[in-house]
């Protein structure tokens, strides 16, 4: 399921209303624009800081809901790509690295997750609004459920 949220929350609203399905998934962080203190960075499995946005981060779903719990920084933009957990992500070998600021395949008819292998897709978009793609229907449902303004991303705003 597809959707969207027209506002933009904290990461630890959006990853509560999962219900705790994140923590079954592994996660790559890409696209990130953030402020964050370099401390945090002991959170992450793997990471690889080039430049911006290029910055790739590895993280367990356990680790990325503590991180959201802390105050310190928050997410302007960033893709937030879920993978179960027997799924390597070798971040010297990402072919595909997804993106949100530029990319015009959200706006279509049906989009798709953009890491082949990824279950999930969590798009913050620019502090305005949120996306969600997914191939886990309880995951989606669960959103869907706690934030009443989610909309089917299928047809919204398609080019």
């Amino acid at each position: 399921m597809n959707t969207i949220l027209e506002e933009f929350l904290e990461l630890k609203e959006i990853l509560n209303s999962f219900n705790g399905l994140n923590k079954d998934y592994n996660w790559l962080l890409t696209d990130l624009d953030w402020s964050y203190p370099e401390n945090y960075l002991d959170y992450f499995e793997d990471y690889r800081i080039i430049d911006d946005p290029h910055n790739n981060f590895r993280i367990t779903g356990e680790n990325l809901t503590e991180l959201a719990n802390n105050k310190d920084f928050h997410f302007i933009w960033g893709v937030f790509s879920a993978f179960d957990k027997n799924e390597k992500i070798d971040l010297d070998d990402i072919k595909e690295e997804p993106y949100a600021d530029g990319n015009p395949n959200f706006w279509v008819k049906n989009p798709i997750i953009q890491h082949p292998k990824a279950r999930v897709e969590l798009v913050l978009w620019d502090t305005s609004l949120i996306l969600l793609l997914s191939k886990d229907d309880d995951l989606s449902r669960n959103s869907r459920n706690t934030f009443e303004g989610w909309k089917d991303l299928n047809y919204h705003k398609q080019s």
